[in-house]
Order: structure tokens, then C-alpha cells, then sequence
């Protein structure tokens, strides 16, 4: 069964905020940078190495989910997302179909860099929401 979680988006804080956010609500915090991920990096400027590609904070059965990496400028209405965990790829395929029925695909479900089969779209309501099936 998929699980929800925040997915939050920040300007060029999201280490500050991940790491705020672990002291406050204690667990386990893990980032990964613009520049552990080789491929991703070389199409990037150089000034974003440094920036939170993605970040996951575990506490418990709470997950938050955050990155500096934005589609368009960060304004409050738009830093956040709903991610949906998927516990199969038959799952996240499933679904994706129906989510996106009327809405718009911003990423195709495909193998991402991280190892994860990953896809994101905006709903015909104008919500974000993110797949992620994480192959173990």
C-alpha cells in the first residue's frame, strides 16, 4: 500500500531547514548534494553543487521530503508537493495513469540517477504530486 509524505521545495535552505527540522522532531536525516550526483551535476552551474538535490527525514512513521531544486521560483503556495511511495511498480504506474488523467506530466515515471523509479505531475487541479518506488 503507498504511503504519503510531504515532499517541501526551498530557496537555497533546505540543509538549514532539514537540519532545524531534525533537532525540533529528532530521527534520522540523510541529503544528497547537486555534486554526489555525477550526471545530474555536469548540467548544472557550478554554484549549485552545494544545493540539496533531495533530502528524506525519518522519525518514527513520519517522512518529510525536501530539496533546493525547483521547477520555478519558490513563493509560498508553490514549496510543496505530495509524494506518494509506492510499494510496487505495478502500483506506481497505476496509479500515475489515473492522477494524470486531464493533468500535465512534468517528469515521465523513469529509472532516476538516485536508483528509484520516479515521476511527477500536476493534477487537472493544479496539485503537485510525486511517485517514487524505491527497488530494493
Amino acid at each position: 500500500m503507498a504511503k504519503l509524505n510531504p515532499y517541501l521545495n526551498f530557496n537555497n535552505n533546505c540543509r538549514e531547514a532539514m537540519n532545524f527540522y531534525k533537532d525540533a522532531l529528532g530521527g534520522q536525516l540523510e541529503m544528497q548534494t547537486v555534486a554526489e550526483m555525477p550526471a545530474m551535476a555536469a548540467q548544472m552551474p557550478p554554484e549549485m553543487k552545494d544545493q540539496i538535490l533531495h533530502s528524506v527525514l525519518t522519525s518514527g512513521d513520519m517522512v518529510i521530503m525536501a530539496s533546493d531544486m525547483n521547477r520555478s521560483k519558490p513563493i509560498e503556495g508553490n514549496t510543496f508537493g505530495i509524494c506518494v511511495n509506492c510499494s510496487s511498480e505495478e502500483e506506481l504506474n497505476r496509479l500515475f495513469s489515473k492522477l494524470s488523467a486531464g493533468g500535465k506530466v512534468n517528469q515521465p515515471v523513469a529509472m532516476m540517477p538516485w536508483g528509484d523509479l520516479f515521476g511527477d505531475l500536476t493534477d487537472k487541479y493544479g496539485k503537485s504530486w510525486m511517485f517514487n518506488f524505491h527497488k530494493s
